[in-house]
């Protein structure tokens, strides 16, 4: 009857442990394992036998059931996969070890025992593979004797990530710097071993300043950047001259050496400043009464910007006459003077001209005054020729 008895005895269970755990806490105390009655499978000898337990579609409904029990939120499926693929090892369970469960089966029905701690006199002989499941790392183990399987939790599945933003200021004065700073995150839970950061410098753009050792080659500013830890950025900058009003477009992307990678782009809005010359000479001067002179009219925008609705207008010395006017847009006198017509759009660093010929009626120190205005400027430019008549 003593040796029935102990041979029965393969698995003593204990409600608690003085002092350890809270009174209502579930806990088992493990001794022997392989009893018939409880054992989920029968012993296992090879890695294949355990491959085998997880395959036999008349044991994966009890798996199922286990797992449900101790509340698991990952996929069964995944478990199964790995059981069937992964690298399968001698895992001894130590004496004195505390499982965060175990599989067992009580009248027969698979049962989840939370909490058990391996009580015998050497490590249990087991079977141990990884597997990931929803983001999760965990090790099956499974003791030889029993087949009464187990997960233990370890944590995050290592990920790798980075994303990368950019700044730039949304309007650019053509000429001015603008800089461009772009930050790197690893968003991972492991350490990033490095990050090449590269950006292609914006057509009419060239870099005037850039940090942290970027160095400029084939038309793109690279950055050679060290170790991120998760969680961790680094901020880059480079500043660029554009010369031209438009978009500035900017993209850059970042790789990891752990394969990670992230895009990301921004755009400033280049805008110009305007600026007009307005000239005006005669030719010749000075002349008698009954000659005539020239007036050249010449807009010249030196601005960066272009010029739109330029419209002139032109006032004659009552000592004379108007003769004819020629140029960028049809000239004629008016009761007030001479009106040209508008000029729709004067591009940067481009000229337009007018010829405007008078007639000296009489002697004078005459003034032939020109007003220039364009939805640029709110006032108009002003400019005056003199010219002498005898």
């Amino acid at each position: 009857m003593k040796r029935t008895a102990r041979v029965l005895l393969f698995l003593v269970l204990a409600v608690s442990l003085s002092g350890t755990l809270p009174a209502r806490a579930e806990y088992h105390r493990a001794t022997r394992l392989g009893n018939p009655a409880t054992r989920f499978a029968p012993p296992l000898r090879t890695p294949e036998d355990l491959r085998a337990r997880f395959a036999d579609p008349r044991l994966r409904p009890d798996f199922i059931e286990v797992l449900r029990q101790w509340g698991w939120t990952g996929k069964p499926d995944d478990l199964f996969a790995a059981a069937a693929t992964a690298e399968i090892r001698e895992a001894p369970i130590a004496v004195g070890d505390v499982l965060p469960f175990m599989s067992t089966r009580r009248e027969g029905k698979p049962v989840c025992l939370r909490n058990v701690e391996w009580a015998g006199t050497a490590p249990a002989p087991a079977y141990a593979f990884e597997f990931v499941s929803n983001g999760q790392r965990y090790r099956c183990l499974t003791p030889k004797a029993c087949s009464n399987f187990l997960l233990i939790d370890l944590g995050p599945a290592p990920r790798a990530g980075l994303s990368l933003a950019c700044a730039v200021p949304e309007t650019v004065v053509a000429g001015r710097p603008a800089t461009v700073c772009l930050t790197v995150v690893n968003t991972g839970n492991v350490p990033e071993p490095g990050v090449v950061l590269e950006m292609p410098i914006p057509p009419g753009a060239a870099p005037t300043r850039i940090t942290d050792g970027g160095a400029v080659n084939a038309g793109r500013v690279t950055w050679q950047l060290a170790a991120l830890g998760p969680n961790r950025g680094k901020e880059v900058c480079v500043t660029l001259q554009a010369v031209q009003p438009a978009d500035l477009a900017i993209e850059a992307v970042a790789k990891g050496a752990s394969g990670a990678a992230a895009a990301t782009a921004c755009a400033a809005q280049v805008k110009g400043i305007p600026a007009i010359l307005l000239e005006v000479v005669d030719d010749p001067d000075p002349i008698q009464v009954g000659e005539a002179t020239t007036y050249t009219i010449r807009v010249t925008n030196q601005g960066s910007a272009p010029g739109t609705n330029i419209r002139l207008h032109a006032t004659l010395a009552a000592s004379q006459g108007f003769v004819s006017g020629s140029g960028e847009t049809a000239v004629r006198a008016t009761d007030s003077g001479l009106a040209f017509g508008a000029l729709p759009r004067l591009e940067p660093k481009a000229s337009a001209t007018w010829q405007v010929v008078v007639r000296a009626a009489a002697a004078d120190d005459a003034r032939f005054n020109v007003e220039l205005t364009s939805d640029q400027f709110a006032r108009p430019i002003v400019e005056m020729e003199s010219t002498q008549q005898y």
